[in-house]
């Protein structure tokens, strides 16, 4: 994620108190959205080096930020987080990310980054609940991830879609059937069908509506 390095001083004063993002805000129902609907990232132009998106459950953000070992920056809208900047300060060293609430759901959005694919990272996170992430490259390679209670039930790469990884994969081939990720489809742009899958999963739809329209809690977290 491109960031101006002033951010990063905000954080260096302590400025906190913003981790409910988007907390009143309803969920977003995932049965009428279309695969065809969920392509919008790959023609964003705050996205063209890649993204991921993470969904965990039942943790507000600041809950999140605290297992993760985060620190919060400010509140920024959709536009600051994906837009361009001047670089990162030690991006070598920290992820950036965004959160906001959506429903059960704590979203986890990244310009770039990898945070939600690492699995050191994710798999504490999620125990005791499901952790899904999706991570796009700028070729459109994509990784589909899901873990529960620190499990990696499915481990999908689209350039490699014969070899599985996780401890059940085979519990999603109809879902992934349904989405378009399998028999047929063209899995080097699996943006789509990946983000359909997920909306199958959590009943949260990640419309450009629905991610462009919210309030991020910009924070860093430090890289494993």
């Amino acid at each position: 994620m491109k960031r101006r390095s002033a951010l990063l001083l905000l954080a260096l004063t302590g400025l906190a108190g913003c981790a409910g993002a988007g907390a009143d805000e309803p969920d977003v129902s995932a049965s009428a959205v279309p695969a065809a609907d969920l392509i919008w990232p790959l023609r964003d132009a705050g996205l063209d080096a890649g993204f991921c998106f993470t969904l965990v459950e039942k943790l507000k953000p600041n809950q999140v930020i605290e297992r993760l070992g985060g620190r919060e920056l400010e509140r920024v809208e959709w536009h600051q987080l994906v837009g361009p900047g001047d670089g990162e300060a030690d991006a070598s060293k920290r992820y950036f990310a965004g959160l906001a609430r959506i429903g059960d759901w704590t979203l986890i959005v990244e310009d770039a980054g990898e945070l939600g694919v690492t699995e050191e990272i994710v798999r504490p996170l999620s125990e005791g609940r499901a952790v899904l992430a999706y991570r796009s490259d700028a070729t459109g390679r994509g990784h589909l991830l899901v873990l529960e209670d620190e499990q990696v039930l499915l481990d999908f790469d689209s350039e490699t879609p014969e070899r599985w990884g996780g401890s059940r994969p085979g519990d999603f081939v109809p879902a992934m059937r349904a989405a378009g990720l399998l028999e047929g489809t063209d899995v080097t742009e699996p943006t789509g069908p990946a983000l359909a899958f997920l909306a199958a999963r959590t009943g949260v739809a990640l419309t450009r509506e629905q991610l462009t329209e919210r309030t991020y809690v910009l924070v860093t977290v430090p890289k494993r």
